[in-house]
């Protein structure tokens, strides 16, 4: 009877509760990243054009596009109602939230889509982006303290290459987890696009979207060299 109740709860009460507030909460989550752009483009008067938008839209489209889709549907079995939209709120699901609320849903026995796994996934990920907050902010101030201390000329090449190191990471961890084919098709493509006048013919976003095309082509069409032993 016990559990007839706390299941006719959580259909009737906690589900669509959370709902509600998951939306709200993203809702003005997107309101308050867009406020900044609004105020350059509307009141600042830096509005880019549509056209430049458009362009910076389709090429994250073209990179990420298919994420939209698959990560809600791949993460939410795991992750249940609330988890899914905590964790898109805060952010780094794969490689931190998800792995969190796996470990607390081992550590208490919790069963996949259960109401207990659900409970589990919310305090792991509050307790997550708690622990994160504060190493983040931590990390930043002691950051920014060490920058300072440093001679002038060290701060500014630290500074010049901490962007290109970034994406230097984002592409060893893509690198790794893709075939051989993926990764020479994918700087072949990269490479003659880019070292050609597309770019200056028709901007580096375009040419960006280009490559990720060229890439896409050549690794489904049929019979394609390059073909990795692993494959």
């Amino acid at each position: 009877m016990i559990d007839q109740t706390q299941d006719a709860f959580y259909r009737s009460a906690f589900i669509p509760r959370a709902h509600r507030i998951g939306r709200l909460t993203l809702l003005a989550a997107m309101v308050l990243c867009l406020l900044p752009a609004l105020y350059l483009s509307f009141v600042l008067g830096a509005f880019p054009g549509t056209g430049a938008i458009l362009t910076g839209f389709l090429a994250i489209l073209a990179f990420v596009g298919v994420i939209w889709i698959v990560e809600p549907v791949s993460y939410f079995p795991v992750l249940g109602v609330c988890g899914t939209y905590m964790s898109f709120l805060s952010g780094n699901i794969g490689n931190m939230r998800l792995p969190v609320v796996i470990s607390c849903q081992s550590a208490v026995g919790a069963e996949s889509g259960s109401r207990k796994a659900e409970v589990a996934a919310v305090i792991g990920i509050a307790v997550s982006v708690l622990v994160n907050l504060v190493f983040l902010v931590a990390l930043v101030l002691i950051g920014s303290a060490l920058v300072e201390a440093l001679p002038a000329a060290v701060a500014a090449t630290v500074k010049a290459y901490t962007l290109p190191a970034l994406y230097g990471a984002v592409l060893v961890m893509f690198a790794k987890s893709a075939t051989r084919r993926n990764v020479l098709t994918g700087l072949g493509a990269g490479a003659a696009v880019f070292l050609s006048p597309l770019p200056e013919l028709f901007g580096s976003a375009a040419a960006g979207i280009l490559a990720l095309a060229a890439c896409v082509l050549l690794n489904l069409r049929p019979g394609a060299p390059l073909r990795s032993r692993a494959a």
